[in-house]
């Protein structure tokens, strides 16, 4: 097998055996990267790695003066909860890496349970506007679809799900470990906050003790919109074989 093209960088040890994994790689509309930026800021959350690629383009994210790698892991140890956030739309060759990646990480790190989102994009002619988007759940074993159940979550029972979600259904279904992906219709090519707070809202119900200031977040949302439109818009991927060649 060739060695992955993402590393991941260490910083501290933490102890989250038992716990969940969130995937907060944007995918079809952000709302799991929404979501994960939620919980972290209204958690107490410790940054505890780093992810970097030779393919990610040149860029770093300032927060208070100080740079940030434009990919990170954050946990709450309390929580048994770590959190995969992501600046980056990352090119499809990096999809199954990225995917497996979180779920040796996830696997390293004893948890039992990684949670994604993938967004349901509006038909044309649907409503775009009601108040709370329906949350539905697919898994990769019946004990996480039985854990999505509990948390009051219905099943969503056809339809297809793609990028990293997939991959960590497939995957999870290959190696019998327990992958919950959250689907929440999202308006096409834009950051949908409402579709955001919603899947934040059903994590919360998944990780005891988990919160998000849904309020906060919305009352954020134009200025979380402009930030995430700047840094799509200064990203430029460097061409992948596929793109060369295709």
């Amino acid at each position: 097998m060739s060695e992955s093209p993402l590393e991941i960088r260490k910083l501290k040890n933490v102890n989250l055996k038992g716990g969940i994994v969130v995937d907060g790689f944007p995918s079809v509309g952000l709302a799991n990267a929404i979501a994960s930026e939620c919980l972290i800021h209204s958690l107490k959350t410790e940054f505890v790695a780093m992810i970097d690629s030779p393919a990610f383009p040149p860029l770093s994210i300032i927060r208070n003066a100080m740079p940030n790698f434009p990919a990170r892991v954050y946990a709450n140890e309390e929580l048994k909860l770590a959190m995969f956030v992501s600046e980056l739309n990352l090119d499809a060759s990096l999809f199954r890496p990225a995917a497996n990646l979180m779920l040796e990480w996830a696997l390293n790190s004893n948890c039992d349970l990684i949670v994604s989102a993938a967004g349901i994009p509006y038909e044309e002619g649907e409503a775009a506007n009601e108040a709370s988007p329906q949350v539905f759940a697919v898994a990769s074993t019946p004990h996480a679809l039985k854990i999505a159940a509990e948390a009051g979550i219905p099943p969503a029972l056809s339809g297809s799900v793609s990028g990293i979600p997939a991959i960590l259904l497939n995957e999870g279904s290959w190696r019998n470990y327990d992958v919950i992906v959250l689907l929440v219709k999202v308006v096409h090519d834009a950051p949908d906050f409402r579709a955001g707070a919603a899947v934040a809202e059903a994590l919360a119900k998944l990780a005891p003790g988990a919160k998000c200031d849904v309020p906060a977040l919305l009352k954020e949302a134009e200025v979380m919109e402009k930030t995430l439109k700047k840094l799509r818009s200064e990203q430029v991927l460097p061409p992948t074989k596929e793109q060369m060649y295709g």
